[in-house]
């Protein structure tokens, strides 16, 4: 996994770069997510590693016609250097990069039920405070987590989950 972050890092740093330069963040973005989307489905992926499919095709099916020719041309050189597989990896660093630029962060949040909107409002309240960013949440519900949240917000992890504390329990008890 960190190999395949490590080869998708110069496309997503040039992608983020170039967008940000003539002012298409955003609209760079939006396509580079539904790439990604494309490429974590096996029958996309398959269509990608297609020989009879031609480069411009794929290319008209990853970009569209509709996008702006300096991302088509991007889309290409992934083609042209079999990296499309590393199309994940790189809408997952260009939003990484994004919010580094703009101070935003969005935060994984894995709780045991569904949040309320009071719990959700206090959770980015708390987490803006700590880190200066502007907090966007991705919350999942893992009904293995018995109770509580595990939040991932950049490298800091907050284990509120009922087995976490119990492992903290553990430990205190046995050292």
């Amino acid at each position: 996994m960190s190999e395949l972050i490590t080869l998708a890092r110069p496309y997503a740093k040039a992608a983020y770069e170039f967008a940000k330069s003539v002012d298409k963040v955003a609209d760079w973005q939006k396509q580079l997510a539904v790439a990604a989307g494309m490429a974590e489905h096996d029958v996309a992926a398959a269509i990608f590693s297609d020989p009879d499919v031609t480069d411009a095709q794929l290319v008209t099916l990853i970009a569209g016609d509709d996008s702006d020719e300096h991302y088509q041309n991007f889309i290409k050189l992934m083609i042209e250097n079999d990296r499309l597989s590393l199309l994940p990896d790189v809408a997952q660093l260009y939003q990484y990069y994004y919010e580094q630029d703009s101070g935003a962060q969005t935060v994984d949040v894995y709780a045991a039920a569904p949040l309320s909107d009071d719990q959700q409002q206090r959770l980015v309240e708390a987490l803006s405070r700590r880190t200066g960013k502007d907090i966007s949440l991705h919350i999942e519900v893992d009904e293995t987590l018995l109770g509580g949240a595990k939040i991932y917000c950049g490298d800091l992890v907050i284990d509120g989950t009922l087995s976490g504390k119990i492992e903290r329990l553990k430990t205190e008890l046995f050292n």
